[in-house]
């Protein structure tokens, strides 16, 4: 029986999966660990959960984030009512397991029953999060 050795390559060039490697440990994609609307933030905790908002109201999105990239990133925070862009924001995230990190909208007396919309991007623009919250009539 003839044994066949395996063909080696004379390149010292990474292949294809140790470059894609290589690139997601020099700069890991945030993670939300965490969102949760809220009425506000007491020792950077949310002091409640929100099921629903009113008009008049002002709303944080308390966001716990994962960054391991070494340095600091930024998460940006795009609210909406009812369709209408109304805020946004970038906010810091240091390098961290768990970073609270936290924004605030609005919802004008004036704004209908209908619903507050928040988009969460990283800085890379990675979609983190889309969620909803109802807004109603007291």
């Amino acid at each position: 029986m003839q044994s066949i050795a395996p063909e080696t390559v004379g390149s010292n060039a990474p292949s294809p999966l140790e470059s894609y490697a290589a690139s997601e440990l020099s700069n890991p994609p945030l993670e939300l660990l965490k969102l949760q609307f809220t009425t506000g933030v007491k020792q950077r905790d949310p002091v409640d959960k929100l099921a629903v908002a009113h008009p008049g109201d002002v709303i944080y999105a308390h966001l716990t984030v994962r960054n391991r990239s070494g340095h600091a990133r930024k998460v940006h925070l795009a609210f909406s009512v009812n369709g209408k862009d109304r805020t946004e924001l970038d906010l810091d995230v240091a390098e961290s397991w768990s970073y609270r990190t936290w924004g605030r909208n609005t919802i004008l007396k004036t704004d209908k029953p209908g619903e507050l919309t928040l988009s969460v991007t990283d800085d890379e623009g990675n979609p983190l999060a889309d969620e909803k919250l109802p807004i109603a009539t007291r």
